[in-house]
């Protein structure tokens, strides 16, 4: 259903308008959380090798988050073979990744919600769909850092394998939404352990990202703190210190996989918003 149907036209722009104030408010802390990173101190330690990997690497996570909207959008179509187009299910669900960044981490949530009704998703199956993506996370994160710390980059090709094949052969929505969770979170650690050798240098990358994975979830699992900041790198700079000797390596990694996350997550959010505001001008040209 589509929203807007049930409000006055006043009040349909105020809810409107009250998105856009959503996400500027949203941007502002995710230009904060990179803020915090102090870069200036990192651009003068960092070579610009190492600034030019997490930057690609910022941008290939933002792509991969399509992976988990497909997962979401497929359960939220409330139908076993119903499926939005691709298109749709970003313009519901990536503006609510940068909502993520305001406190309390909820927002995206009610972000789907308000969106998705535009696009005749019930409000029933979209909440299924949250609640079943979020325990998801978990596991699957857990399991694709387990597989990175043990196997090496070799163990998540076989895991991003698995996840495509589920992904074009599932035969229900949650069997297809665990298969792009399974493909996200290899290529999340491969990324992770990209930025550890590769920008970084560190002695034992793969079991690095390892302890990233173990980060991320205990981020996650701490709503309260924006996009999990402060959280996530607490805990990797507690449990990675026995495998990188080197403390400043330790702390650079975790600043740069922040700084890519945050990167990768802004420029999905706006490319979904993007994607409403041509929709929304295209419909206003044609009426």
């Amino acid at each position: 259903m589509d929203l807007a149907r049930f409000l006055p036209a006043r009040d349909s722009r105020l809810v409107r308008w009250g998105g856009h104030v959503l996400l500027a408010l949203a941007l502002a802390f995710c230009v904060h959380a990179i803020a915090r990173l102090g870069m200036e101190e990192m651009l003068a330690k960092l070579s610009p090798g190492a600034w030019g990997i997490a930057l690609g690497i910022g941008a290939a996570y933002g792509i991969a988050l399509t992976l988990l909207a497909l997962g979401w959008g497929g359960m939220a179509a409330g139908k076993p073979h119903a499926r939005c187009s691709i298109a749709e299910t970003l313009m519901v669900y990536a503006p609510g990744v940068i909502a993520k960044y305001v406190p309390g981490s909820v927002l995206q949530y009610g972000s789907r919600q308000l969106l998705g009704a535009r696009f005749g998703l019930a409000q029933k199956a979209m909440a299924r769909a949250s609640l079943a993506e979020a325990a998801l996370h978990v596991p699957i994160a857990l399991c694709a850092g387990a597989i990175v710390a043990g196997a090496g980059p070799g163990g998540l090709a076989v895991l991003v394998a698995v996840g495509g094949f589920l992904l074009a052969l599932g035969s229900s929505p949650l069997v297809r939404a665990i298969g792009c969770q399974l493909a996200f979170f290899a290529l999340f650690a491969l990324f992770a352990a990209l930025i550890a050798g590769s920008a970084l240098g560190a002695a034992e990358p793969s079991r690095l990202a390892g302890a990233f994975m173990l980060a991320w979830v205990a981020g996650f699992l701490v709503p309260v703190a924006p996009g999990g900041l402060g959280v996530r790198e607490s805990v990797l700079l507690a449990i990675a210190a026995p495998l990188e000797p080197a403390g400043a390596t330790l702390v650079a990694f975790a600043l740069l996989t922040r700084f890519a996350s945050s990167l990768g997550d802004a420029g999905f959010g706006l490319a979904g918003y993007g994607l409403l505001v041509a929709r929304r001008s295209k419909r206003q040209a044609s009426s």
